[in-house]
This record gives structure tokens, C-alpha cells and sequence, in this order.
């Protein structure tokens, strides 16, 4: 079996085995809802008591899961998770916001020494009042 067949398998069961047999199985015209929908769904109906097919009614709660039922943004690139994680070790270090320019200055340090292919925007100077 291949690397990327095996990402696909959990304890050699197919992962979305269980979605397509819920599919299967379901009643003509039933929604089966995608993972981030079925999360919201239990958030809201823990939070509100209300049933599933209340939720669905309600105008507010059916525009959430259905704003919960789009596709995720586009993931990060490899460099944007080398960046990020540098800036994490940064702040975490500091113990300071990202924001801070002492974070921003420690954090364009590393990237110069350590990765000085990268290219990150310039560092905005901030004007002080006289």
C-alpha cells in the first residue's frame, strides 16, 4: 500500500467509510451535514435547547450553518508555517504581543540569519509626535 493510500486509512478502515455509509443509509431528502455543520450544530443546540429542525427554521441559526457548510480557506503555504511558528517561538521568548517592536525586530533578526531567502515586507517605521 502507498504513503498517500495510508493517509487515508485509519487502523487499515477508510476514513470516509462513515460518511458514505450514513449516505447510504439515509432517507431520501435528509441533509447529512459536513463536519464543521454537525460542530456548530451540537454547539447550538447545546447552548440553545432547541432541536435540530428548530435550529434549521430559525432564520439567524440557518444562515450560521449555512456559512458553516462553505469550504474552508486555502491552507498555508510551507513558508507561511515556517514563518508563524518562527514568530510564536518569538513571542513565547518575549513574552510579548506580536505586534510589539521588540517582537517584530527579534523576529526579522532570525529571518535574516537563519532563512535569508524569505522575503518578508519591510517593518513599517512609526512616526513619533514631537
Amino acid at each position: 500500500m502507498e504513503d498517500w493510500e495510508m493517509d487515508e486509512m485509519i487502523d487499515g478502515v477508510d476514513r470516509n467509510s462513515y460518511i458514505r455509509e450514513r449516505k447510504k443509509h439515509a432517507k431520501p431528502g435528509e441533509h447529512i451535514p459536513n463536519k464543521n455543520e454537525a460542530k456548530l450544530l451540537r454547539k447550538l443546540m447545546s447552548q440553545t435547547g432547541m432541536s435540530e429542525e428548530e435550529l434549521r427554521s430559525h432564520k439567524k441559526y440557518r444562515r450560521m450553518l449555512s456559512q458553516a457548510q462553505k469550504v474552508p480557506a486555502a491552507k498555508k503555504s510551507d513558508e507561511q508555517k515556517r514563518l508563524d511558528n518562527i514568530m510564536k517561538g518569538v513571542t513565547k521568548n518575549l513574552k510579548l504581543a506580536k505586534e510589539h517592536p521588540k517582537v517584530q525586530e527579534e523576529f526579522h533578526r532570525i529571518l535574516k540569519e537563519n532563512f535569508p531567502w524569505i522575503r518578508v515586507p519591510a517593518k513599517k517605521k512609526i512616526k513619533k509626535r514631537k
